[in-house]
């Protein structure tokens, strides 16, 4: 098996227990697999010129190494989605959070030091009674 194979191959099984581990909601080991993603996808571009070569070769071992691309492909956009839909409900969380915390608190009232902000508060209404 040459070292492009090898490389389309490790990173498919990456992805594979990636894939898992956000199904089962084990985000530590998302996180853990991370770093080794990102260098495997560093090695298929290094390799990229190699497995162009072994593409025009043609032959069994070309037709081999297509379907595996199309495999990888598959599992990287599965994995793209689904990170995708996990940062789309963070984003989400964060901003039911943001409302709420508006709706209950002092609404930025206060400056971070802890001091009232005047520019940003509206001045109290004087009405005239003498009628």
């Amino acid at each position: 098996m040459s070292a492009s194979h090898q490389i389309i191959e490790r990173l498919s099984r990456l992805l594979h227990d990636e894939i898992s581990a956000i199904a089962i909601g084990e985000l530590e080991v998302v996180r853990k697999l991370y770093s080794e993603k990102s260098a495997l996808l560093n090695e298929l571009e290094e390799a990229s010129g190699q497995i162009e070569a072994h593409l025009k070769k043609g032959g069994d071992q070309s037709a081999k190494l297509r379907e595996d691309l199309t495999n990888l492909y598959a599992l990287i956009r599965k994995d793209q989605l689904l990170l995708e839909r996990m940062a789309d409900a963070t984003g989400r969380a964060a901003q039911e959070i943001s409302k709420i915390r508006d709706r209950y608190g002092l609404g930025g009232l206060y400056e971070s030091s802890g001091s009232l902000r005047k520019d940003d508060v509206a001045r109290p209404q004087h009405i005239d009674q003498s009628i």
